[in-house]
């Protein structure tokens, strides 16, 4: 069973894919690969790519992972993973 807290990261990372943030920070903040990223976050590149055209949501611990990720990257621009200063 998820927690609530749980829910609220999941629902913040696939919102994070869906609105294009997460292939922006990805791209354009830090330089990173989809093999790269990937490779971080413990899944194929192909299921970075699904995620961040809306084709797949990021689902369990590697969406979780991905999440830890792009708040790392949104702290390094001062963002607050939403797109706004």
């Amino acid at each position: 069973m998820q927690t609530t807290k749980a829910l609220l990261q999941l629902a913040k990372v696939r919102e994070l894919a869906a609105n294009g943030e997460a292939k922006r920070l990805r791209e354009e903040v830090a330089r990173l690969s989809l093999s790269e990223v990937a490779e971080l976050v413990g899944v194929a590149p192909v299921s970075v790519w699904r995620w961040e055209r809306g084709l797949k949501r990021p689902h369990g611990r590697p969406a979780l992972r991905y999440l830890r990720l792009l708040e790392e990257l949104a702290e390094t621009t001062g963002r607050n993973g939403h797109g706004q200063s």
